[in-house]
């Protein structure tokens, strides 16, 4: 192969771009001013979307909803099922704004948005900016885009609570940093109404091994019985926290994990409660996981079948894989009151408080 010489080389790397190609104009990109990690600290504040160059703001479009998906990781507004929507709290184009107001500033290189009401606190929420978004010379985007971002909660245990009861609970997370997964939990729930305090034990959840199947099931496999009978990996995630009944508590070390929880529980409006936790930390033997100062942040009401069910957000600080640091951890969670009588008999309780 020839090579060039050192000084046609040099020369080349050196020549002043545009000679021969020109600088890459995308489309807009948008950010969240002032989310930390995904973070807000303020529910009842404008949210200021920021863009890179300005847009043409006939081509906007743009909404706040709940992030909720199905277990493809599509939202509800893009799934197959007519039957599941998303709960969109904001939406604004030029010609039409729900859910409070919106104005263009700083030469269309900004939105600010002012909700009619306070978003929720605890779930995880989408900002959604439509494909199509252009900018003043016409860069389009191709595809949807997503901002997920959250708010914070301060815990103080210090009035009364009544939505959130003291029960048994199933959790399902889904991690999305460092690593995708899922973790499924049984929980005790031990709750001051007077206070709202909260104390319970959260235990790694596994696929029951003695439910059996109409079919026979290969080795190393296991029955779900919901929604379907199916014989499945012992690893498979679950749909809903409405399989439960497929999961035991498995606590027991080096594979079994369970961690206590401290945190409060407070009512809000709309028979709402929103629970949020202390950092904890949670450590797994085989294979070899710590998750330092993990916190849990979610809103839980009553679903239209009665249930108390709950959508939040969990993060911990680091994740370490053996020995080494991997980031902080990230994801979503989702959770349900279990009856006494559906729940297994064996879910851990707390330890008494010190």
């Amino acid at each position: 192969m020839r090579r060039l010489p050192l000084s046609l080389l040099l020369l080349s790397l050196a020549a002043p771009v545009g000679a021969g190609c020109e600088l890459y104009d995308g489309p807009p990109q948008p950010r969240i001013v002032g989310a930390e990690d995904g973070v807000l600290e303020d529910a009842s504040a404008p949210i200021v979307l920021a863009f890179s160059e300005p847009v043409d703001p006939t081509t906007l479009h743009v909404s706040i909803l709940r992030l909720e998906t199905d277990v493809e990781g599509n939202l509800f507004d893009e799934d197959d099922d007519p039957e599941s929507t998303p709960a969109v709290f904001f939406s604004f184009t030029t010609s039409l704004t729900e859910g409070g107001t919106a104005e263009l500033v700083d030469g269309n290189a900004t939105l600010v948005i002012k909700p009619g009401a306070p978003l929720p606190v605890g779930p995880k929420l989408a900002l959604v900016i439509e494909a199509g978004l252009a900018d003043v010379e016409g860069h389009v985007t191709k595809t949807r885009k997503r901002l997920l971002f959250g708010y914070t909660f301060k815990l103080e245990c210090d009035k009364p609570s009544t939505v959130f009861p003291t029960g048994k609970y199933f959790l399902l997370a889904d991690i999305e940093k460092p690593l995708q997964t899922q973790v499924q939990l049984w929980a005790a729930f031990y709750v001051d109404p007077e206070t709202g305090r909260v104390r319970g034990q959260a235990t790694n959840a596994d696929r029951d091994k003695t439910q059996v199947c109409p079919m026979s099931c290969a080795t190393g496999e296991v029955c779900r019985l919901l929604p379907m009978p199916q014989c499945v990996a012992q690893s498979e995630r679950a749909g809903t926290v409405d399989e439960h009944s497929d999961y035991v508590p498995y606590g027991t070390p080096p594979t079994g994990y369970s961690f206590t929880i401290e945190g409060c529980a407070v009512d809000q409006p709309g028979g709402k409660a929103v629970f949020a936790t202390a950092p904890t930390d949670i450590v797994v033997q085989i294979p070899p996981v710590t998750l330092r100062n993990v916190t849990l942040t979610a809103e839980f009401a009553p679903g239209a079948d009665g249930v108390l069910r709950g959508t939040g957000t969990l993060a911990a600080d680091t994740v370490l894989l053996g020995t080494s640091a991997s980031g902080k951890g990230e994801g979503n969670i989702v959770g349900r009151i279990v009856a006494a009588d559906e729940a297994p008999p064996d879910i851990p309780d707390p330890p008494p408080a010190p």
